[in-house]
């Protein structure tokens, strides 16, 4: 245990015995005394783990860290603690973790750390010590992120853009904690629920793509949209990085060499069908190219591109092709939508996952649309399915004839006999006697010979017997009860879900 003792001339300190029973002070100066309480408990809980052998909890370890590198080296001389390294500022430290990181990541990743580093200095400040940023300067930092994290200053980003950057970030102390730079990370356990944002995704009908594509200026242009509406490649990237024998025709295969994923072992290139809406734009791109071209998109190709033999060797490939196309959108007279060619490809993939190609004698799953599409099925399910338009009125395509017969025939699924007469009273009382209340039973039997002209609907079977069994419809009128049960039917209205049935 440790003790407070206090020198005549106002100081404090606190007395403890570590693990090898040696008697250590640490001077605290003039503080009270409620702050000496603070630090001697903290103090016990280091002895404590000291003698179990295990590491302080997160709360002693963080006020370690935060202790002043004066107060540190005291603590330090005990014993306690180890030494502390000299970590450094945010601006000395984050760009050397990048920099570590770089031969192994694409530069458009790059590009992207570099903007949660910026958000890092524009919230702390490059000179802030890493050692001095706590668990409650961590979530100030993300609230700063939703209300004002815009670089270019106008406001808050969106949860997936917050969640993305704070992903970084964490990554960014992991590897500050993994060096022994500090003992715990102020962003430890800390993230946000990247939802979609459903408000930008949209559904793109492959009739306006066609659209489009007469708008387009030539053969190349229809067939980079092409890609994008009917194979799902990503970007620019994907497309500029086509090349003529990457078509193969005798196989009808395409291979696709993706950057966004060739980092990953097995995932620098992908092999998709030559689906069918593909076969005429490649032949008239074909057509219009050059007899050497290597690339399939060379016309249309960024300057820095037009002389390049190996585009793979590039580290990065940039084009605006989104932005050329926003405005062949234009021309059709509709407004270019947010996430132009993500939503492109988006529709794509929820076309495959609506049954698209599909037949019975060879279905295809999940894992087949991912494979094709370049993510994991758990990605596709979460940020590229769309709904389309159309399914609402195929399903509901049968409403209105529904709506305009008998309310009981609609409702029971089955016609009415030519001879109503006779037959409606016989059926029901024959209905009645296999399924009674009495009885309980709801086993369908044979009645191919018991009813004889009269075949009941097995809808018709199944709903009497959970009105007439055990399990009796809440709903269940005990007029409805007679009917059923005794073949005739009351002399006042038979009323069922507001509609009315005049007696016979």
């Amino acid at each position: 245990m440790a003790s407070i003792s206090k020198d005549k001339n106002g100081t404090k300190r606190v007395v403890f015995i570590d693990v090898n029973r040696d008697r250590h002070y640490i001077r605290l100066g003039k503080i009270d005394m409620k702050a000496a309480s603070t630090i001697k408990t903290y103090i016990e809980k280091l002895v404590a783990a000291q003698v179990m052998n295990v590491a302080p909890d997160a709360e002693t370890a963080q006020w370690v860290a935060n202790l002043p590198d004066e107060s540190h080296v005291k603590l330090a001389k005990t014993g306690l603690i180890a030494e502390r390294r000299k970590v450094g500022t945010l601006g000395e430290v984050i760009p050397t973790i990048i920099a570590n990181r770089a031969a192994t990541v694409s530069e458009q990743t790059i590009e992207i750390w570099k903007q949660s580093e910026e958000s890092l200095y524009r919230f702390f400040g490059k000179d802030r010590r890493v050692g001095t940023i706590t668990h409650e300067d961590a979530e100030s930092f993300r609230s700063w992120l939703v209300s004002d994290g815009r670089l270019d200053g106008k406001g808050g980003l969106k949860s997936t853009t917050v969640w993305k950057r704070l992903q970084h970030v964490v990554a960014f102390f992991k590897s500050i904690v993994k060096n022994k730079g500090i003992a715990t990370s102020p962003f430890e356990g800390m993230s946000m629920d990247p939802a979609p944002d459903e408000d930008r995704n949209d559904y793109i009908e492959e009739k306006f793509i066609r659209e489009v594509m007469k708008v387009a200026p030539d053969a190349e242009w229809r067939l980079i949209i092409a890609l994008w509406r009917f194979a799902g490649l990503r970007g620019s990237s994907e497309p500029l990085l086509l090349r003529w024998k990457d078509i193969h025709w005798e196989k009808n295969r395409i291979t696709v060499h993706s950057r966004k994923t060739e980092r990953y072992a097995g995932k620098k290139i992908r092999v998709i069908p030559l689906f069918p809406e593909l076969i005429e734009p490649l032949r008239a791109a074909r057509l219009e190219a050059n007899k050497n071209d290597v690339y399939v998109i060379t016309k249309h190709a960024p300057r820095y591109l037009k002389n390049v033999p190996d585009r793979s060797k590039l580290k990065k490939i940039k084009a605006n092709l989104g932005s050329i196309f926003g405005k062949f959108v234009r021309k059709t007279g509709n407004t270019p939508w947010p996430k132009i060619i993500n939503n492109i490809r988006a529709s794509w993939i929820s076309d495959l996952l609506d049954g698209k190609y599909q037949n019975a004698g060879t279905p295809f799953g999940i894992q087949t649309i991912a494979k094709w599409a370049g993510n994991s099925p758990k990605v596709i399910l979460r940020y590229y399915g769309r709904i389309r338009p159309q399914v609402y009125d195929q399903v509901t395509q049968f409403n209105e004839q529904i709506k305009s017969e008998s309310p009981l025939k609609g409702f029971f699924g089955s016609e009415t006999p030519e001879n109503t007469e006779p037959n409606a009273p016989l059926g029901v009382a024959q209905k009645a006697s296999q399924y009674t209340a009495e009885m309980g039973n709801t086993e369908r039997q044979d009645t191919s010979e018991e009813f004889g002209p009269y075949s009941p609907n097995p809808f018709d079977l199944q709903h009497l017997a959970a009105r007439n069994g055990k399990g009796r419809h809440l709903t269940e009128t005990s007029q409805i009860t007679r009917a059923e049960r005794t073949g005739f039917e009351p002399a006042e209205p038979l009323r069922v879900h507001g509609f009315s049935k005049p007696a016979h």
